[in-house]
C-alpha cells in the first residue's frame, strides 16, 4: 500500500466521533418520543357509559362532556377532567318525627331518587354526591313537615282505602323538591316515597283504638246489609211458600170436591141398589168410627143406631149365605122386580 492511499481513508478516532453522534441523537430521538406520548396522554381521557365529565381549567370549570367516547383537554395542570356518576341514585332519609294535621306524632321514613341533570352546576355549587344528599335530605325534611301538617292521620293509617291520601303526599313532596333542586343544584329528583311510617309509644293506642272503631263500623254496616238481604229473602220465601199454600189448598179443595162428589155418586148408586142395606152399612160405619179401637160401651140396642145389631134388616137376612156372611150378590134391579 502505497502513502498517498493511507493518508486519504478515515482514521479510527472519526469513525468513533460519528458513531457517537448517531447514538447522541438516538437518544434525544428516543427521549423527544417519550415526553411526547406523555404530554399526548396527559390531553386525553375517556367518558364512560353513565357518567359525565366536567373540564376545568386552573381550577374553574369550564365545559361539561356528556356523551360517552374519548376527548381532549390541555394537560396539567392547565385543565383536569373531574367524572361525575350520572346514573339513578336512591337515598334513603333517616326517620324524622313530624306532627299531623290533628296534631298526632309519626315517624317516617322516606327514601329520594335523584340523578346529576346539569353537572357543571352540580359540580360549581356540591361537588359530591354525599354533599348533594345531604341538601336532599334537608329539603325533604322541611317539605315532609309541611305537606304532612296539612292532613289527618287517617291519610296515613287507615281501614278504608278511600281515606289513605299517601300518594298525594308524595307527589307533593315531590313537587316541593323538584324545581330547586334542578335551578340550585343541577339535580333532577325523579321520585319521593314513604317507605315506612313508625309511631311513638303514647300514639300507638290512639291508633289501635281508631282501626278497631273502624273495623266495628265496617262490621256494623256488613251486619246490617246481611240482615237486609237476610230479611228479604225470608219475605220472597214466605211470599212463594203462601203462593204454593193457596195453590195447593185450591188442588186439594178440587180433589176433595171430585172425591166427595164421586163418593156422592157411589153412595147413591148403593142407596139406589137397596135402600135398607145402605142403611145398615152407614150404621155399621157409623158404629166403627164411634168407638174406635178397644173400646167397650153399655147402651140400649133398641135406641139409636145399634137397632141393628139386634134386629138386622131383612134384606140383610136374605143376603146371608151359610155361615152368616152377607152376600155380595146385590139386589135385583127395579126393572127385575117388575119383570
Amino acid at each position: 500500500m502505497t502513502r498517498s492511499s493511507l493518508s486519504n481513508s478515515p482514521g479510527p478516532r472519526a469513525q468513533g466521533s460519528r458513531v457517537a453522534a448517531a447514538a447522541v441523537f438516538f437518544r434525544i430521538l428516543l427521549a423527544t418520543s417519550i415526553v411526547g406520548l406523555l404530554v399526548a396522554y396527559s390531553m386525553y381521557f375517556q367518558v364512560t357509559e353513565g357518567s359525565y365529565a366536567v373540564v376545568t381549567r386552573f381550577g374553574d370549570p369550564v365545559r361539561a362532556v356528556r356523551q360517552a367516547g374519548p376527548g381532549w383537554k390541555w394537560p396539567w395542570p392547565v385543565e383536569q377532567v373531574h367524572p361525575i356518576d350520572a346514573r339513578h341514585r336512591l337515598y334513603n332519609s333517616p326517620y324524622t318525627a313530624t306532627l299531623t294535621r290533628d296534631q298526632k306524632n309519626v315517624i317516617l321514613l322516606t327514601y329520594v331518587v335523584w340523578r346529576v341533570d346539569d353537572p357543571l352546576l352540580f359540580l360549581q355549587s356540591l361537588g359530591t354526591p354525599e354533599a348533594a344528599e345531604r341538601k336532599l335530605d334537608g329539603m325533604a325534611a322541611a317539605s315532609k313537615n309541611f305537606q304532612l301538617g296539612r292532613y289527618d292521620l287517617t291519610s296515613l293509617v287507615s281501614t278504608k282505602p278511600e281515606e289513605i291520601k299517601t300518594p298525594q303526599i308524595e307527589q307533593a313532596v315531590l313537587e316541593d323538591l323538584r324545581d330547586p333542586a334542578r335551578q340550585w343544584f343541577g339535580i333532577a329528583v325523579e321520585q319521593v316515597g314513604i317507605k315506612r311510617i313508625a309511631y311513638p309509644e303514647e300514639n300507638i293506642a290512639t291508633v289501635l283504638e281508631q282501626m278497631r272503631a273502624e273495623r266495628q263500623a265496617e262490621a256494623g254496616r256488613l251486619r246490617a246489609e246481611g240482615e237486609k238481604e237476610a230479611q228479604r229473602i225470608r219475605d220472597d220465601a214466605l211470599v212463594k211458600a203462601e203462593e204454593i199454600r193457596r195453590e195447593g189448598r185450591e188442588e186439594a179443595g178440587k180433589i176433595v170436591g171430585r172425591a166427595e162428589k164421586d163418593a156422592a155418586e157411589v153412595y147413591a148408586r148403593a142407596h139406589n141398589l137397596d135402600p135398607e142395606f145402605y142403611r145398615f152399612w152407614r150404621s155399621l160405619q157409623a158404629v166403627k168410627r164411634t168407638l174406635g179401637e178397644k173400646a167397650t160401651l153399655i147402651l140400649r140396642t133398641d135406641q139409636g143406631f145399634f137397632d141393628v145389631l139386634s134386629a138386622p134388616p131383612k134384606s140383610a137376612e136374605r143376603r146371608t149365605g151359610q155361615g152368616g156372611l152377607p152376600s155380595l150378590t146385590t139386589s135385583p134391579t127395579g126393572d127385575e122386580k117388575k119383570g
